[in-house]
């Protein structure tokens, strides 16, 4: 069914084309056709005019002579100059026709000798021959001229009435094909109409049922999209709240973690009481010290909604934050920090918040003796190498005038942290008289 309905198809369409292609062919005949019956209709006018003007010319040399009228002499010349422009006129028309042509040819050599008579037989009178251009007149000559004209004229008007007989039905007979092709167009056009709106119709009803097949397949999709929704809602639920207890249990472990080195730190204390060698005594303020910087970075470590990273300028403030309330300096020794707000990992963020409080309370230590005044300036960000460093700067007295900064427990503790991160801590002056302690972290990595 199908091959036949693209062959009713294709048969229609040719005869569209076909039709329309002869419509163009028989338009084009019958224009043609017209021009050629406009020009038949030219060439009789023209001969029709010739023959007129042979006339007028006729019939003023005949008034002239009987009446000697100067009026007469007026309408032959007029007849005489326009007779020449139709001559030409009607041999240019005929030209490709050539019984036409030769008859156009007998009728100029008729009409020059007929003005060769008439012309003579005036000028006769004009000069007072009266009587001999009366004769020329009574004789046949003239008058036979003029039949073998006027008959020449009417064989040749004739012979294009026919033509113009032959080509108006030949345009008949066009127009007569050219019904019949545009019937034959129109049909070929409506069974082509028909069958396209047969096809859209199939078409229209396939897309019909197709978009009830899809409407139904979307209130499916939509509901196991709702179905499939609450369940990851449930899911998302179940995973916060996991999150949420993995989180409060990471804090509890930080937290707790921090009590038992402040513990450690407080037994340290005790043991300190009751110490009595001084070498001793030194060993065990530095181990508590260590251990109660440790137990302040657990304590202040907050992680992330990832439970791994840390911002490390929260953090670090914190560590300063602590390391000022711990003080026993007063307010002789102020702080200024900047930190850069990023997301760091939270066991290189512990190792951080070590190293500063160790060069921190290095530098309260050592840098400012005899309750001397200054500040220590402290800085986290990225370098002009775009390497990540801590600075820790202060004005004191200069790290040549501390006394056992470089052999502590504090410098072997913060070199050894360093290590991890590919360099060790540099150090160098901070103005005139202070110290300046860098440590740079170029495998530290920068969480999103």
């Amino acid at each position: 069914m199908t091959y036949r309905r693209q062959l009713a198809v294709i048969v229609s369409l040719g005869l569209v084309l076909l039709t329309a292609t002869s419509t163009v062919f028989l338009s084009r005949g019958v224009n043609q056709q017209l021009v050629d019956v406009s020009n038949t209709y030219e060439l009789l006018q023209e001969a029709n005019q010739t023959l007129l003007l042979a006339t007028n010319m006729e019939t003023s040399q005949r008034g002239y002579l009987l009446t000697l009228q100067s009026s007469y002499l007026d309408l032959y010349r007029a007849a005489s100059l326009s007779i020449d422009e139709a001559l030409k006129r009607l041999a240019e028309k005929s030209r490709g026709n050539a019984s036409q042509e030769a008859r156009v040819r007998e009728i100029e050599e008729l009409t020059a000798r007929k003005q060769a008579e008439v012309k003579q037989t005036i000028e006769l009178s004009i000069a007072g021959h009266q009587e001999r251009a009366l004769e020329e007149i009574r004789s046949d000559q003239g008058k036979v001229l003029m039949d073998r004209l006027r008959q020449t004229i009417r064989s040749f008007m004739e012979e294009e009435d026919q033509r113009l007989v032959a080509r108006n039905e030949k345009i008949n007979r066009t127009r007569n094909w050219l019904t019949i092709a545009a019937l034959a167009a129109l049909a070929s056009a409506v069974m082509l109409a028909c069958l396209l709106f047969n096809r859209v119709q199939r078409y229209v009803r396939q897309l019909s049922e197709g978009q009830s097949a899809l409407m139904s397949e979307n209130v499916l999709l939509e509901q196991r999209v709702k179905e499939r929704t609450a369940e990851l809602e449930s899911a998302r639920a179940l995973a916060e709240r996991e999150r949420q207890r993995v989180e409060a249990l990471l804090q509890d472990s930080n937290h707790r973690i921090g009590n038992s080195l402040a513990t450690v730190s407080s037994l340290l204390g005790l043991q300190l009481r009751q110490a009595t060698n001084e070498d001793a005594r030194k060993v065990l303020i530095a181990a508590r010290d260590r251990v109660q910087t440790i137990s302040t970075a657990h304590r202040r470590l907050r992680l992330g909604e990832d439970l791994e990273t840390v911002r490390v300028d929260e953090f670090l403030q914190a560590v300063i934050d602590d390391i000022r309330v711990s003080l026993t300096s007063g307010d002789r020794i102020s702080f200024e920090t900047a930190f850069a707000p990023l997301n760091l990992n939270a066991r290189d963020v512990t190792t951080i918040g070590i190293i500063l409080g160790e060069l921190v309370t290095n530098a309260v230590k050592h840098a400012f003796p005899d309750n001397r005044r200054g500040t220590v300036h402290v800085r986290f960000d990225r370098g002009e190498d775009g390497v990540l460093a801590l600075t820790v700067a202060d004005d004191g007295v200069g790290r040549k005038n501390r006394k056992n900064d470089h052999q502590g427990l504090g410098m072997l503790v913060i070199e050894q942290l360093c290590v991890q991160f590919g360099e060790m801590p540099h150090y160098d002056r901070n103005g005139e008289t202070g110290t300046r302690a860098m440590v740079r972290f170029p495998s530290l990595e920068v969480k999103d």
